[in-house]
């Protein structure tokens, strides 16, 4: 999807020990009633299994390819000209994207990630998949070729990801503790994680700059039990980033809010036809491309 860490990573031990590989599960857990208390399997303030709490939220670790598909809306902010609301805020455009990826722990415990993301620019009222938009602050008509994301996986650990991608960047993120924040509310559990990015970007040869906020709603009843190598979620992300390079409006006070909301999916049967078949035409290797492993 677009490029950050949140995509990107952008997303863990039936025993204790960190060397052992949990067993795949991807069996609904039991409903837990209301009033009923979930003995938690994990423990929450500890790093290790916070990071395996992430990890199982973002696809699963037993090696099974997962899809992780969401559908956004992307609005721009004129901080400049709060005297007229029509022109401080104006939707641009909506997206639909989506993550392939494979997961696996290592024998110390740290999960590494192979993965591909990409995303497909929307007419805001319409939906229709778009290769030219306007844009509703210059009028200016604008291409928007399909996005490839430029984190290709990388290795996850308690204190931050080791990321494979192909620009620089700088993120508080990375060399730091996940930090996640969990709330329950019923029986469910919100778990949120935010960070501060900054890429180089080589189309404008910038730094860009973004603040992201990744939510996870799930079913409590699976941390009682942490043989689940994957935790299905309803997912949540938000982001304020500058404009975008290919809108030409560097200079421009002001920036971007992007927020989308998505799934896991272990079948790609189970992604909007519409969003495959304009995939396949746009990005026509997109899916056939190998996601394997790179065994010394």
């Amino acid at each position: 999807m677009k490029t950050s860490l949140s995509i990107c990573l952008p997303l863990i031990l039936i025993a204790i020990s960190l060397s052992c590989k949990e067993k795949s599960m991807e069996s609904t857990p039991p409903e837990t009633p209301l009033d009923e208390k979930v003995n938690l399997d994990y423990d929450l303030e500890d790093p290790m299994d916070q990071l395996l709490i992430f990890q199982k939220l973002q696809g699963d670790i037993s090696g099974k390819k997962t899809y992780s598909y969401s559908e956004g809306r992307v609005f721009g902010i004129r901080t400049d000209r709060p005297d007229s609301l029509n022109v401080f805020g104006k939707e641009i455009f909506k997206y639909s994207g989506c993550g392939m990826k494979i997961m696996r722990q290592l024998d110390n415990g740290n999960i590494e990630t192979k993965s591909k993301g990409w995303l497909l620019y929307q007419d805001p009222n319409t939906g229709e998949f778009l290769d030219k938009m306007t844009n509703p602050y210059t009028g200016e008509e604008i291409e928007v070729p399909p996005f490839r994301a430029g984190i290709r996986g990388g290795v996850m650990t308690p204190n931050g990801p080791e990321v494979d991608a192909n620009f620089k960047m700088e993120s508080t993120a990375i060399r730091a503790p996940l930090n996640l924040e969990f709330t329950e509310i019923g029986n469910r559990m919100h778990v949120t994680r935010h960070a501060f990015t900054k890429w180089f970007e080589g189309r404008s040869q910038t730094w860009r700059i973004e603040m992201t906020l990744d939510t996870y709603d799930f079913d409590m009843a699976y941390l009682g039990n942490r043989s689940f190598t994957h935790i299905p979620s309803d997912y949540h992300w938000t982001s304020q980033t500058s404009w975008l390079s290919l809108l030409n409006m560097a200079g421009t006070p002001g920036h971007m809010i992007w927020t989308s909301s998505g799934q896991t999916f272990y079948d790609m049967s189970d992604l909007p036809e519409a969003f495959v078949k304009t995939t396949e035409e746009k990005q026509p290797s997109i899916f056939s491309e190998p996601l394997e492993w790179e065994e010394e």
